[in-house]
């Protein structure tokens, strides 16, 4: 029997669920980040895998037990980790192989749609009486004939892109990794350089992973190519963005708008000038989660446990 140490603050339908795809021949042991340590630590003894649901892996979970062979994270991404005693562990890590894609590319269409619309404005002013406003028939758009660039083709990216072809958009991406002709054109889509997505693109949407390279991969360079009338939306994660000039584009009305899901404090400053701001729409690092993407997580990650158990390698690993 091979143990895995479910580490996590979540509520109990959602341990539930999760623990409910645990297959035969592996037991699940549930260790609870809202209750202490100390009460939990002789449950690590004989862990042999971590499956993490969160962003909160305190190190004394990593060390504790002595035959940990896979971190299993139910995320995407893994910026939040101690890499450095991980790679002094050599443990590997492996993400969620893209299962809650389908959920982040939801809501990336949705904060397009609602800037588009003005929906929490519209949405405020009808509750409070202010019939129609803010709109003024030159302030709506559709998507329909927009450019939209994907910056990041990852799994993310790819299904924004297959929810983009109905609107009837153009759409370009740009990735260290680019797709053969038949891959892009599947997805009714083209590649260009970094330069050419954000002086072209009505909207941009970031799906990178935050490392070091990406690390305000989006500053002052890359923003003041952007063309007033577009928009950015960030999914993904909020240090890819220099935030503090972003907030200056918009206050100068440089650009039209932003649809923000990640910032770089977490959780985001009373004091943010982001949360002042009518054309920006903000939430609160929320994008993956929904009820239906934590059973395609945890049915990814117990696979990639099963895998191993049974000889095979991990999928979804990331290069620390």
């Amino acid at each position: 029997m091979s143990n895995v140490a479910l580490v996590h603050s979540v509520s109990p339908q959602i341990y539930n669920e999760i623990a409910g795809y645990t297959p035969r021949g592996i037991s699940t042991i549930n260790i609870d980040l809202t209750k202490s340590f100390t009460s939990q630590k002789s449950l690590l003894k004989d862990v042999e895998f971590i499956m993490l649901c969160g962003s909160v892996l305190p190190d004394e979970i990593i060390e504790e037990p002595d035959n940990v062979k896979l971190i299993q994270l139910l995320s995407a991404g893994w910026d939040f980790l101690n890499i450095p005693l991980i790679k002094k562990l050599n443990l590997p890590v492996s993400t969620n192989g893209g299962a809650n894609s389908w959920a982040v590319s939801d809501h990336t269409i949705m904060l397009i749609l609602s800037i588009y619309h003005h929906l929490v404005e519209v949405d405020k002013a009808t509750r409070a009486g202010k019939w129609g406003y803010p709109l003024d028939g030159t302030n709506v758009f559709e998507l329909s004939g927009k450019k939209v660039g994907l910056l990041g083709l990852g799994n993310i990216g790819k299904q924004v892109a297959k929810r983009l072809i109905p609107f009837e958009t153009q759409i370009q991406y740009h990735d260290l990794t680019r797709l053969n002709k038949d891959e892009e054109d599947i997805l009714s889509i083209n590649y260009v350089d970094l330069e050419t997505l954000f002086s072209t693109s009505d909207i941009v949407s970031i799906h990178v992973p935050l490392v070091d390279s990406t690390y305000h991969l989006v500053g002052k360079n890359l923003i003041d190519l952007m063309k007033p009338s577009s928009v950015i939306i960030n999914t993904s994660r909020g240090s890819i963005i220099d935030e503090k000039y972003l907030i200056e584009t918009l206050i100068n009305k440089r650009i039209a708008g932003a649809g923000l899901d990640v910032f770089e404090q977490e959780p985001i400053e009373k004091n943010n000038p982001l949360l002042l701001m009518e054309n920006v729409i903000v939430t609160p690092h929320c994008a993956g989660n929904n009820w239906d993407a934590w059973a395609r997580r945890a049915k990814f990650g117990y696979s990639n446990i099963q895998s191993i158990v049974k000889g095979g390698e991990p999928r979804s690993i990331v290069p620390l």
